[in-house]
């Protein structure tokens, strides 16, 4: 990466703020940013952990479940996933999507869940709360089936407040569940349901999933989808070098490929280059402190094979789904490149 630095401000990536924001996307010929800051349903890739994740929710949906937890580490793409799931959904669903877990009281979870349904919820006592929340979910069941509840970053919820979703899990009409509740969260949230006062929330855990992060073949994909997505050509836009270096060192992890994929870009337009080139790549991962992680770690790792980037040959994947037990919140959906526990 050659040429003198433009920028004349950085954001907080390390980035040139102003040109890599508003220019690199006219820089690149792309119609937008590739790599939103934000969860955008409508670039997903579709990852081979990420759709069996979503398979295996809807299934557990459609077979009646009465909770179901999704887990997995900081950045592997929950908030996302939990996006696209819902555009899956019948339209006609009553759905409620918590975002944020962090309420202090059960007052203020129920509050959270009507304001949600667009119901009132102001100016009403605990028991108020939880009675109008009740009388909608019977209702919403006779007249179209359950409703259903996704709490996301679920692992800030207290035992106190999971005991208040159990019972309203317990809620149920003459023919089925009137509430079926989803737990997203990350991985502390399965330490949380194996406190012994939780037993009997967890013994209605009927499926976990917890997702990984991307071999090493899917997330360079991973990338390129983000550039045709935005209208690019990404074997224009990453030398080969820099597209393994990216996927590497990211650990495959989709946040982390992000704001390294974006960072390299805001790098090389700095440059006034034409494509992300290693020494790019190798700085936005420095700025990121990702490059000196993955030398100390100095483990063997697969050599990409660009031949199989972007193909249409199926990804060969196991899933482990092993019985699920009170004690034991070990089922788990893993890539063939996984380790079940």
């Amino acid at each position: 990466m050659d040429g003198d630095s433009k920028c004349a401000g950085e954001d907080a990536g390390g980035g040139c703020a102003k040109n890599g924001d508003t220019m690199y996307p006219t820089h690149f010929q792309l119609r937008q940013r590739p790599f939103p800051a934000t969860p955008d349903p409508a670039r997903y890739y579709p990852a081979t952990c990420h759709e069996r994740a979503i398979a295996r929710l809807l299934h557990g949906l459609e077979d009646g479940e009465g909770v179901l937890v999704l887990t997995g580490a900081p950045g592997t793409g929950k908030t996302l996933l939990c996006h696209c799931l819902l555009e899956r959904l019948d339209p006609r669903a009553n759905v409620a999507f918590l975002t944020n877990s962090h309420v202090g009281s059960r007052a203020g979870l129920l509050q959270a869940i009507l304001y949600d349904l667009s119901l009132p919820y102001e100016g009403r006592g605990e028991q108020e709360l939880r009675l109008a929340l009740t009388d909608r979910l019977l209702h919403g069941y006779e007249s179209g089936g359950s409703s259903i509840l996704i709490l996301d970053e679920a692992q800030h919820l207290t035992p106190d407040l999971l005991e208040e979703v159990r019972l309203l899990g317990n809620l149920e009409a003459r023919s089925g569940k009137a509430l079926q509740v989803i737990l997203v969260g990350q991985p502390a949230l399965v330490e949380t349901l194996r406190r012994p006062e939780l037993s009997a929330l967890r013994q209605r855990v009927s499926i976990r999933v917890e997702l990984e992060a991307l071999p090493l073949q899917e997330a360079a994909d991973y990338l390129l989808h983000h550039i045709r997505v935005a209208g690019g050509r990404p074997e224009r836009l990453f030398a080969d070098e820099a597209l393994e270096l990216l996927s590497r060192q990211t650990g495959g992890v989709p946040r982390l490929l992000n704001q390294a994929a974006h960072l390299a870009l805001n790098l090389t337009v700095e440059s006034d280059a034409s494509q992300v080139d290693a020494e790019a790549a190798l700085e936005a991962l420095a700025q990121l402190g990702l490059a000196e992680e993955t030398e100390q770690a100095n483990l063997p790792m697969p050599t990409l094979d660009s031949s199989e980037i972007g193909s249409d040959s199926e990804v060969k994947d196991t899933v482990d789904l092993a019985p699920f037990e009170s004690d034991d919140l070990s089922c788990r959906l893993v890539l063939a490149s996984g380790q079940a526990e």
